[in-house]
């Protein structure tokens, strides 16, 4: 894991699991973005979130492609009472690890 300010960056796979699970998102793999179709875009839908061209996937799924892209997962450094406004990430290039 490596911060930068409130800023975190991570590849560990529990670390990941348990931010969604803490916001009950789940790994969902998107078809189309924008009307443009989209490889292995991968992201969480949250609860409210409607993603009609998404499908959901297994965490060893969802896993198996972050790995195989070499993604990170950047997130914000905020305290539990905020969790739930605190669904700001995002999946970067890998740039450690």
């Amino acid at each position: 894991m490596i911060r930068d300010n409130n800023r975190i960056a991570t590849v560990d796979h529990e670390d990941i699991q348990s931010w969604a699970e803490a916001r009950r998102a789940r790994p969902v793999r998107l078809k189309r973005f924008e009307n443009e179709r989209v490889g292995d875009r991968i992201k969480f839908r949250f609860p409210g979130d409607e993603y009609p061209d998404a499908e959901d996937l297994s965490w060893d799924e969802f896993f198996d492609i972050f790995d195989r892209e070499r993604l990170e997962f950047l997130f914000e450094d905020i305290a539990d009472e905020a969790v739930e406004s605190g669904n700001l990430y995002q999946f970067q290039p890998r740039k450690y690890g």
